[in-house]
């Protein structure tokens, strides 16, 4: 938990939230090897360990993971991706 205080309302909220992302992830199952890569993804929270475990690569995982969300957990995924790589990507200037 972070270091900042909160309501009980919101700790309840949050509580209530995580719960349903756990519920989720875990009743989430993989058809696709794009499924399995957005589901590993949301486990670990790194590409480099999805790569390793599903034996693809990098740039599958990106193009994968940053692909418009084809269901509620690729939505959840993707967006928590874009958050997280936001300050790496930008526009090039070297045109």
């Amino acid at each position: 938990m972070g270091h900042k205080l909160m309501t009980l309302e919101r700790a309840k909220k949050e509580i209530n939230m995580l719960q349903a992302y756990v519920k989720l992830v875990e009743s989430y199952q993989p058809t696709t090897i794009e499924q399995e890569i957005v589901k590993e993804y949301a486990i670990k929270n790194s590409i480099p360990k999805v790569c390793e475990k599903l034996n693809v690569s990098h740039d599958k995982v990106v193009d994968v993971i940053s692909s418009l969300g084809k269901d509620e957990l690729h939505k959840i995924v993707r967006s928590g991706y874009m958050k997280k790589t936001k300050h790496t990507r930008g526009y090039s200037y070297d045109q």
